[in-house]
């Protein structure tokens, strides 16, 4: 289900973020669960000024950037434990699968592969790769918190774009014509 961008808080929000296309519509809707919205605050942030977007290492840039340096979908994070970590494209959604149905023993394997690597199951891991062990750490709690409730890009963007199109627009930036439209 999605959110109802009519309710008081959903409206204050997106007011407050300030949309102005669509894929600011879908991050706004995704941050606005359990877990991506603890988000919310950096995302508006980063939004109104790139510059104070902070990356815990270079080579989260372009994976974040889009997002203004917060985790907004899974994509992500299986993008991160791919460019970090070195896993392939199937461990990573191994991961990701492991995050969501919320299994302990998988994940603390997994942090700790992600980490340090494991060469007997052809991880490299981030401190081979010239990330730190408390940056690496720090990136894998933030993937975490993320899975208190993930987004699925690909799920949620038709319902997004309905979404867009039957209240934002005649809330926010179509107001006028909304109303006199409706009037005809």
């Amino acid at each position: 289900g999605q959110p109802d961008l009519r309710s008081v808080l959903p409206e204050q929000f997106m007011k407050e973020l300030q949309p102005q296309n669509l894929e600011d519509i879908i991050a706004g809707i995704s941050l606005y669960r359990p877990g991506p919205m603890d988000f919310i605050p950096k995302y508006i942030k980063g939004k109104k000024n790139h510059d104070d977007v902070v990356y815990s290492c270079p080579q989260l840039e372009p994976i974040l950037k889009p997002t203004y340096g917060c985790i907004v979908y899974q994509e992500q994070v299986m993008q991160i434990v791919r460019d970090l970590g070195g896993y392939t494209l199937g461990r990573s959604d191994l991961v990701r699968r492991a995050m969501s149905k919320k299994k302990q023993a998988v994940m603390e394997k997994e942090r700790a592969n992600f980490i340090y690597g494991n060469p007997e199951e052809g991880v490299p891991g981030c401190v081979s790769k010239g990330i730190s062990e408390s940056v690496a750490g720090g990136i894998y709690d933030d993937m975490m918190d993320y899975y208190v409730c993930e987004v699925d890009l690909d799920q949620d963007e038709m319902e997004d774009f309905l979404n867009y199109n039957t209240h934002h627009c005649p809330y926010f930036r179509f107001a006028d014509e909304y109303y006199l439209a409706r009037k005809q």
